[in-house]
C-alpha cells in the first residue's frame, strides 16, 4: 500500500508546499496515531522535514493549513515556515482562503436523510449553471459522532446548542452531465468544515458517488476532487491561483 501511495508536488516555494493528495490517503495522523502511520504529512516530510517542525493547529498536524478527508483527493496547501504558517492561518480566518473542488453525483437522492432539516435552498441542477449558495451550522451526528448534519438558524435550540456557532457556506454550480449519467458540480467555499461538502450536496438531492454514509451509491473512489486553491502568498502578498485536473480528465 506505502508504495501506491504517493503524492504529486504541484507548487513549491521557500514558503510553502502545495500538494496532490491521493484518494484513500489520511491527510495528518490522529492525536494518538504512531509515528509509523502512513499520511500526506509523513510522506512529505520525508522530503520535506522541516514541515513537521511547525506548531500548527495541533501539534502533530504540522504546516497542514487544512485537511482533506481520507477518501478525497486534491489539492493540500502546507507551511514551510512558522511565518508562512501563521499568515495563511490568518487568511483562513478571514475567509480570503478559497477553495475549489469537483464533485461528482451518480443520481438524486430518494430517501430523506435522518436527521436532516428540510432543504431550503433552490436544487443546484436545476439551477443549471447559475451558483446555488447552501449555508448552514453543523452538529456532529450518530454513532461516536462520525457523521455530520446541518444545522439552519431557526431549528431548535437543543440543536443549535450542539453546533460551534459559525455558519459555513458552499457555493454549488452545475457543471454538466458525465459518462454513466453521472452529474458534475463545482463547489467553492472558504471555511470549511467537516464533511461540508458531502454533507451540502446530499442535502440538496444529489449525494457523492462513492459517499454510501450520505446514500450515495457505491463506488470504490469517492466523487469529490479538490482542484484549486487562491490565496495571497504569505509572504510576498500577490495573488496565487493553483489548478489542477477533475477527476475525469485526469483518468
Amino acid at each position: 500500500m506505502e508504495e501506491e501511495m504517493k503524492f504529486a508536488l504541484v507548487y513549491e516555494d521557500h514558503d510553502i508546499l502545495v500538494v496532490d493528495k491521493p484518494a484513500h490517503l489520511p491527510t495528518v495522523p490522529l492525536k494518538d496515531d504512531p509515528v509509523e502511520k502512513l499520511t500526506l504529512l509523513g510522506l512529505v516530510s520525508q522530503a520535506y522535514p522541516e514541515v513537521r517542525q511547525i506548531a500548527g493547529h495541533n501539534l502533530w498536524e504540522g504546516g497542514v493549513l487544512h485537511r482533506l478527508d481520507t477518501a478525497t483527493s486534491g489539492l493540500v496547501v502546507i507551511a514551510r515556515t512558522k511565518e508562512a504558517y501563521a499568515s495563511l492561518q490568518a487568511l483562513q480566518k478571514a475567509d480570503l482562503f478559497f477553495k475549489e473542488y469537483q464533485a461528482i453525483s451518480s443520481g438524486p437522492r430518494v430517501p430523506d436523510l435522518p436527521g436532516f432539516p428540510a432543504y431550503p435552498y433552490e436544487d443546484p441542477y436545476a439551477a443549471k449553471g447559475k451558483e446555488v449558495a447552501i449555508g448552514s451550522l453543523f452538529r456532529r451526528f450518530g454513532e461516536n459522532r462520525r457523521e455530520v448534519r446541518p444545522v439552519l438558524a431557526d431549528s431548535p435550540k437543543h440543536l443549535l446548542d450542539k453546533t460551534t456557532g459559525t455558519w459555513y457556506m458552499t457555493k454549488v454550480t452545475y457543471a454538466g452531465s458525465g459518462p454513466g449519467g453521472r452529474e458534475h458540480f463545482t463547489c467553492r467555499l472558504s471555511s470549511g468544515f467537516r464533511h461540508q461538502v458531502r454533507v451540502h450536496l446530499a442535502w440538496s438531492g444529489w449525494p457523492l458517488e462513492g459517499d454510501e454514509v450520505y446514500h450515495g451509491r457505491s463506488a470504490h473512489n469517492l466523487g469529490l476532487r479538490a482542484v484549486a486553491v487562491e490565496l495571497v502568498h504569505p509572504i510576498t502578498a500577490k495573488p496565487l491561483e493553483i489548478r489542477i485536473q477533475s477527476q475525469e480528465e485526469g483518468e
